[in-house]
């Protein structure tokens, strides 16, 4: 891959995955590096192709490098778990035409669905994030995933039920 490619690559799909990559990750310091590495191994593959959805590529590399290197912190640590630090403001709230309260609201909503959702096992999240942030098909999940569209289905279904049970209690 020529610098020109990665140039392109880069404007097109960046800003969606490093979203994609603080969403995984929940720190902005851990995506920071887990952006990097996704493009240096794409360069190093150089197996990227403008007609099988390099978007989907670039993705599958990022939780691969995730997977990774949870297992190697895992490891060394003895299984302990991964301490990760919500960081505020990842997306801006509202316009602003609307008023206080509903500006109020609406940040309470997002921060709401954004604790169900980091409250989800990681392979639901992952599933959830790749279908609904960066808008990719079930079957273009299990391809990436490699796994079956059918497990892609089943984990969908379970975190939107636990997502669903969230939010009912939220509203009481």
């Amino acid at each position: 891959m020529n610098s020109v490619m990665l140039e392109k690559y880069i404007n097109e799909y960046g800003k969606e995955l490093y979203s994609f990559c603080v969403y995984l990750t929940r720190s902005r310091q851990y995506a920071d590096d887990l952006y990097q590495d996704t493009f240096l191994v794409a360069i190093e593959k150089d197996e990227l192709d403008e007609d099988r959805n390099p978007k989907s590529y670039l993705i599958s590399i990022a939780v691969n490098l995730w997977n990774n290197q949870k297992r190697k912190y895992m490891w060394r640590n003895k299984k302990a778990a991964i301490v990760y630090y919500q960081e505020e403001n990842l997306e801006q709230l509202a316009e602003d035409k609307e008023t206080a309260e509903e500006q109020l609201i609406k940040k309470d909503e997002i921060e709401m669905v954004r604790r169900l959702v980091d409250g989800l096992p990681e392979k639901m999240r992952i599933v959830i994030l790749m279908y609904y942030m960066q808008d990719m098909s079930v079957e273009e999940i299990a391809k990436t995933l490699k796994i079956p569209a059918g497990t892609v289905k089943s984990r969908m279904h379970q975190a939107k039920a636990r997502l669903k049970e969230g939010m009912v209690e939220y509203e009481r």
